[in-house]
Formats: structure tokens, C-alpha cells, sequence
């Protein structure tokens, strides 16, 4: 009896040391696999095929796959955005030299037989070479042409600043801002994506407009809503507002309907996410940023 007792107990002892090795060697290559996705997250290698034949292996060769179509969908959107941006060049160049020739001539006949048309003509021309140039910069926003320089920052000091330069625009608005947040982004291009959104906001909105910019930050991400007065815009036009040459039907003359496109992009370059809803008295736009780690590759 007792030798049996001592074999079952050897047994057990065995049975328990190959159960904490297993469980040890799985525990490891869980560790390993989620390691890969974080490194592959902040720019590193991707996961590795395995040969073996257990259900492991089958979750890291889903991962690998998971991952190659990733790769595969981001080369495809950089070639296409590089395509526009490269047809965009092309139509632009093409743009430049009658445009420059047309406004030599209006030049010309203002400085020398002036109509009451010459104006206007000139007007005109500056509109058309405002849009081509805005154009060009939007699709080369999206292709990546430009650098962005991330640096932790106050956002809330930014939006002071941009808020200095408009009032002296927009002297009979009211301009709010609430919150603070501290995080990486662009300043310069961060200034123009929120400039274009506040100057949006003071042309739609009357002589008592007021424009709240808000800003709010937790532990994940930073949230930027701007929001004014000016009753909104029609509910079937809010998915538009973004949409390159899109222009509301209450805007000013002069807009190219392509300022909101620009700010877009530039958000998504610091990978945050943009909303337009109608608030209590007017439009809302909202802007959330995710709070990713200096050492990520933006």
C-alpha cells in the first residue's frame, strides 16, 4: 500500500511539474506574441508564420496575416494619396501659367484702360489662384508631403493665440475658451486646422455671435469642441462639412468651401477623429485626439 502511495504521489508530483512547464512555456509565448503586436503598433517588425500545429500557432499566424493586410492596406492608401497628390501637381502646374498671364494682362488694362469689370477680374483671378494653391497643399497633406514636427505642447495657449488674431477681425464677437491639456502635436499646422474652424464659426454667426472653444484631456486622450451660435446648419449637411468645395448655404461669398477639408486632414495626421453635430444654439464641432507615447512614430 504504501509503495503504491509513494508511486501515486511521484505521479502527481510529475504530473503537476510538466502542467507548470507547460503553462510556464504558453505564458511566455502569450508574452511574446503581445510584445510583437506593441512593436508592431510603434512601427517594428511584424509577426513571424509558425509550422506547428496547435492553436496557438493558428492565433499567431492569424496575427501575422492580420498584420500583413494591414501593411498591405497602408501601402495602398499612401500610393493612392501620393497619386492624387502627384495628378493634383500636375493639374496645378497646368493652372499657374495661364492664370499668371491672365492677371499680367488685367494688370495691364487696370494700369492703362481700367473698366468696370477690372476689378473684379482681378477678384476672381486671386480666388482661382487661392484655390489651386489650397488644393495642392490639401493632397499633399494627405500624401505625407509635409513634415510635422510633434512637440508637447498647451493646447489651450495655442487657441489663445489663434483667438488674438481673430478678434481684431471679428471685434463684435464674443470668443470663450474653457480647460486646458498638454500633449504632441504640430503648432503650426495645429493653428491653421483650428484657425479654419473659428473663422468658419465667425462668418456663420451674427453681430452677437459667440464662439466657446472647450478643452478637455484624461488619462487616453485630449478632446477639443468648438461650438457657436449661429443655429447650426440643416441636418442632411452635417456628413458635408468636411467634403472639399462643399460650401453651406449660408456661406461667404469669397469661401472656396475647401478651409474645413484642410482641417480635417491635419487632425488625421495627428491621428485624431473629427464630429459635427448641431448643439443648443448652433454648430459643434469636436475633435478628439488620442494621447500616444513620445516614442511612437506618428
Amino acid at each position: 500500500m504504501i509503495p503504491f502511495l509513494i508511486c501515486t504521489i511521484a505521479v502527481l508530483i510529475v504530473a503537476t511539474t510538466i502542467f507548470i512547464i507547460l503553462n510556464a512555456r504558453k505564458n511566455k509565448q502569450i508574452n511574446n506574441l503581445k510584445e510583437n503586436i506593441e512593436s508592431f503598433i510603434e512601427g517594428g517588425e511584424k509577426a513571424e508564420y509558425s509550422t506547428a500545429d496547435s492553436n496557438f500557432a493558428r492565433l499567431q499566424n492569424a496575427v501575422a496575416e492580420l498584420e500583413n493586410l494591414l501593411l498591405l492596406e497602408k501601402s495602398n492608401s499612401e500610393s493612392q494619396a501620393k497619386s492624387n497628390a502627384d495628378f493634383v501637381a500636375d493639374i496645378s502646374h497646368q493652372l499657374k501659367t495661364p492664370l499668371a498671364g491672365l492677371r499680367l494682362y488685367c494688370e495691364m488694362e487696370q494700369s492703362t484702360t481700367p473698366t468696370a469689370y477690372t476689378e473684379k477680374e482681378l477678384q476672381l483671378i486671386a480666388k482661382m489662384e487661392s484655390l489651386v494653391f489650397n488644393l495642392l497643399r490639401l493632397e499633399k497633406i494627405k500624401s505625407d508631403a509635409y513634415e510635422m514636427k510633434f512637440v508637447e505642447q498647451s493646447l489651450d495657449e495655442i487657441i489663445g493665440e489663434i483667438i488674438g488674431n481673430f478678434k481684431p477681425l471679428f471685434p463684435e464677437k464674443e470668443f470663450i475658451i474653457n480647460g486646458t491639456a498638454d500633449f504632441r502635436f504640430d503648432k503650426e499646422w495645429m493653428i491653421e486646422a483650428i484657425g479654419n474652424i473659428i473663422k468658419n464659426a465667425c462668418e456663420h454667426t451674427g453681430t452677437d455671435g459667440r464662439i466657446t472653444v472647450s478643452v478637455s484631456q484624461n488619462e487616453g486622450s485630449v478632446t477639443l469642441v468648438i461650438e457657436d451660435n449661429g443655429g447650426g446648419v440643416p441636418k442632411e449637411q452635417l456628413p458635408l462639412l468636411f467634403n472639399r468645395f462643399y460650401r453651406a448655404e449660408n456661406a461667404a461669398p469669397e469661401s472656396a468651401g475647401i478651409g474645413l477639408a484642410i482641417s480635417k486632414a491635419i487632425f488625421e495626421k495627428h491621428h485624431a477623429t473629427v464630429t459635427a453635430e448641431n448643439g443648443k444654439d448652433g454648430l459643434k464641432i469636436s475633435v478628439c485626439f488620442p494621447l500616444i507615447n513620445a516614442n511612437l512614430k506618428m
